[in-house]
Parts: C-alpha cells; structure tokens; sequence
C-alpha cells in the first residue's frame, strides 16, 4: 500500500481503507517542510 504524505502539513490524520482486507486504517503524520518525522498507522 502506498500513502501520499503532503509534508507541508505540520500534523495529518485521516482514515483510508486497506487495499487488501477493506478495513480502514488510520493514519497519523508529523512533518516538518519536505521532511516525515513520525508516521503511525493503526488498522481496525
């Protein structure tokens, strides 16, 4: 699976649906400019 991180956004969160499986997942991102700091990902 892939996800798209806009890096610009300093906190994301958002659900998407699994690929595989169709369950959602969230996702969290903390970024500075151009750069991923943490990236957390929690399947239902």
């Amino acid at each position: 699976m892939d996800l798209i991180i806009d890096t610009t956004e300093c906190s994301q969160r958002f659900s998407t649906d699994c690929e595989v499986c169709c369950r959602p997942i969230d996702v969290m991102a903390v970024c500075e400019p151009g750069l991923l700091i943490e990236l957390s990902v929690v399947g239902s």
